[in-house]
């Protein structure tokens, strides 16, 4: 699978926000701050968020 963008929704809050799916840092919602992926050397982890839709 190539890397691409991912629209995600907080679980805490229920806000939408892009992602790139090989994200190498923390990344936090924007709204309450809760951590939504972390980096593990390929594909991010998501831990507080569920995906919405794949982008090209």
């Amino acid at each position: 699978m190539t890397a691409g963008f991912l629209k995600v929704t907080c679980n805490d809050c229920g806000s939408e926000c892009t992602i790139f799916s090989r994200a190498t840092t923390k990344i936090s919602c924007l709204v309450c701050n809760s951590t939504l992926t972390s980096p593990s050397g390929g594909k991010a982890n998501l831990v507080g968020c569920t995906v919405t839709e794949t982008l090209a």
